[in-house]
């Protein structure tokens, strides 16, 4: 007899939007569980993430409705899990053990039980982990085959049920749910899952085979609503388990462990599923694996890994601050707990759990790190735990320094009522993080243009996109369709023409000296020459009596030495005052060299580039340039002589000032990258990047540049839509 787990991971990330939300729900959640409930025989195992499971609560209580009665009927298992979806071997133990604590009261709450097994969020995989199940009260986890095949396991071996393994004697149950399931349901016709379970039936009088994978493929991914629904492919697989009962015993996990001893012991490696361990690399390595799996002999592809998911951090830095600052508010929470009440003190940490939700972390075949809608949460949901640490604690110092990141190098905070400044030295004393508390944003949200290994195929998809003859996402004979791990498509036209790379994690108020020959375009290229040696990190001192931290550093240009001091200052609530000083030597043959002196903001607002998005450049405009376009903040242009700009965004009520002490020539341009995601290559706009220019000569003594950034945030009344 064969053993069916049939296992549906439900997820969407905090943060994402309502719209989307309800759309998953009208054309896969809903749906499929209707269908499957009408199928008297065929049993679930059923994992919906927390954010999700109280959307479903607050939104849509049929849904829970539904699950009951599957579970009276005996035929659901809810699992458990970290509520808000984390990779769990990246956060503090505490919050391991709470966060999946968290999940399985909430089930006990709604269900009457306590899941007794976890979907382990990306199946992210550490030796570490079974002290914390335990902790938390599991007996078993779902991972992949994966994850048993590197540990020297044979696909027969898999099937014969469940392994165990554990960590200084705290011991955990495994199930590894099968790759080539993942890839036969929902894709392939319901006859080639037939074969498949008829080939196991051969190979074993009692084998286990075991489906886990995203309930989103049910409707939600590209062509599956169609597919899934309208074409009929739900109603054949379920007339397929009817038609398999008597053959095959449809069972959950925790009937198949309360039944049957464990097959042995294995020890996996520190792995997600294939696939990530190719995300997790930087290009070049991702390209050299993927051909390195092309090439390797089937039997020898298990033990072709690639990185593990903690290459995230260091991939992208933007990955690696949130996480860090995460790892900040949870010190901070674990500090303050003895002091605070209970209600403040759980709100926060429930602040705190949101924040790590996983999605925004990393980027593989959904858009993640990409979007930042997604972003913005993580860092709303930090700052929303602090206001409650700081209205606990009282007002924080002014001033904090140390090596926040884990880089080695130590990073400065200034606060203010409403405002949080983050400022490296090291990385040519920018500012890297402006929090606008009050609206609990993050303002310098922006995403560094990095290069990605799939880029190469961008071109390659708009010629494919010329070619209406060549088949796209399904065979020729239109008896299947492909993943999302086939060839991308494009969701607009022109999107290789925006492949430009920065060389620099994207931050404010770095300066540069560039040619004086550089205009806008090839500076947004990224192509740009500075004249080396001006920047570089600085020396910092912090003044806390004034709430200011001066930087300074000597450079030497063409032989020429420089002395620059840019210092930061908290000027109001939510206004702070940046100054900037460059002093020059004479060169020694009194020769000078024109040269553009540049201070770059780069800055997000949460409504991003949307209709009610905006600059105010005051009288500065006229004419053609009045149009709706040149005022949006994915416009791209050039003003002379500004003194100063807004930034506005009517839809969340905020507005960004910059006041400049000099006029100067100001170029503006979106921050835009090209990513995948499940449905094609997109353009996203990061943010807009402004660039302050100054005309000096270089080799004449005495000053050459001193002026001021003066920046303020203010609420606005929003627009009414």
């Amino acid at each position: 007899m064969t053993d069916f787990i049939f296992c549906i991971h439900n997820h969407q990330p905090v943060g994402n939007f309502e719209i989307v939300m309800e759309d998953a729900y009208v054309k896969s959640y809903l749906p499929f569980l209707r269908a499957v409930a009408e199928h008297s025989s065929l049993k679930i195992s059923y994992h919906t993430t927390g954010f999700l499971l109280d959307w479903f609560v607050e939104n849509h209580p049929e849904y829970i409705d539904i699950l009951k009665g599957l579970q009276s009927a005996g035929r659901l298992e809810i699992l458990g899990g970290g509520y808000y979806e984390p990779i769990l071997p990246i956060l503090p133990e505490e919050d391991r053990v709470g966060q999946i604590v968290m999940m399985s009261d909430r089930i006990e709450e709604l269900f009457g039980v306590r899941p007794r097994g976890m979907w382990l969020a990306e199946r992210v995989w550490e030796p570490a982990l079974p002290q914390t199940l335990k902790r938390a009260g599991m007996d078993y986890v779902v991972l992949d085959d994966f994850h048993l095949q590197r540990a020297g396991l044979s696909d027969r071996e898999i099937r014969r049920g469940y392994y165990i393994t554990e960590d200084a004697g705290h011991s955990i149950n495994i199930f590894g749910g099968s790759e080539s399931m993942r890839y036969l349901v929902p894709f392939r016709p319901a006859e080639d899952i037939g074969s498949f379970f008829n080939e196991v039936g051969e190979e074993s009088e009692n084998s286990l085979v075991v489906y886990a994978d995203d309930g989103e493929k049910f409707g939600v991914w590209p062509k599956t609503h169609e597919w899934v629904f309208e074409r009929g492919w739900l109603e054949s697989f379920l007339k397929l388990m009817g038609r398999l009962e008597g053959e095959v015993d449809f069972t959950t996990f925790t009937e198949f462990l309360d039944n049957n001893p464990a097959s042995g012991r294995i020890y996996p490696q520190p792995t997600s599923y294939m696939e990530m361990g190719e995300w997790t690399l930087p290009p070049e390595a991702a390209k050299a694996f993927e051909r390195a799996k092309e090439s390797a002999d089937e039997d020898l592809k298990p033990f072709l890994q690639g990185g593990i998911w903690r290459g995230f951090l260091s991939k992208y830095p933007e990955s690696n601050w949130m996480h860090k600052r995460m790892i900040k508010a949870s010190r901070a929470l674990c500090a303050a707990a003895p002091d605070m009440k209970s209600a403040p003190y759980e709100a926060a940490r429930r602040f705190l759990y949101m924040s790590q939700s996983n999605d925004a972390l990393w980027h593989g075949v959904f858009g993640g790190i990409y979007l930042p809608h997604l972003r913005g949460a993580v860092f709303e949901n930090i700052l929303a735990a602090e206001k409650l640490l700081e209205d606990n604690s009282g007002p924080g110092a002014i001033t904090e320094s140390g090596d926040f990141d884990a880089d080695g190098f130590e990073e400065i905070i200034v606060r203010s009522d409403d405002l949080n400044l983050f400022i490296s030295p090291e990385a040519g004393g920018t500012l890297f993080e402006l929090d606008y508390k009050p609206a609990l944003v993050n303002l310098s949200n922006t995403l560094t243009r990095w290069y990605e290994s799939y880029h190469d195929r961008v071109a390659e998809e708009e010629v494919r996109a010329l070619n209406k003859d060549e088949a796209e996402g399904s065979g020729d004979d239109g008896d299947f369709i492909a993943t999302i791990h086939g060839s991308m498509g494009l969701k607009e036209s022109g999107l290789a023409e925006l492949l430009k790379y920065d060389s620099e994690k994207r931050a404010s108020f770095r300066e540069r000296l560039l040619r004086a020959d550089t205009d806008i375009e090839l500076f947004k290229s990224g192509d740009f020459t500075e004249l080396a040696g001006f920047s570089g990190p600085y020396e910092s001192h912090i003044d806390n009596c004034s709430a200011s931290v001066s930087l300074t550093r000597k450079a030497v240009v063409d032989g020429i030495s420089l002395n620059i001091k840019k210092e930061y200052q908290i000027t109001g609530p939510s206004e702070f005052t940046v100054s900037f000083t460059v002093d020059g030597g004479a060169s020694s043959g009194g020769a000078t060299e024109s040269a553009l002196l540049t201070m770059e903001l780069n800055l997000y607002l949460p409504a991003s580039d949307g209709v009610a998005t905006s600059y105010d450049f005051g009288h500065h405009l006229e004419g053609a340039e009045e149009a709706e376009e040149a005022r949006g903040l994915a416009s791209t242009g050039v003003i002379n002589c500004i003194e100063g700009i807004k930034l506005i965004d009517g839809y969340t009520g905020l507005e960004i000032k910059v006041g400049l002490s000099k006029g100067a020539t100001m170029w503006r341009y979106p921050i835009e990258t090209v990513s995948q995601s499940e449905s094609g290559f997109e353009r996203i706009f990061q943010g807009s990047s402004l660039l302050f220019l100054y005309p000096v000569e270089v080799g004449r003594a005495g000053s050459l540049f001193s002026g001021s950034f003066t920046v303020s945030v203010n609420k606005i009344d929003p627009w009414r839509f």
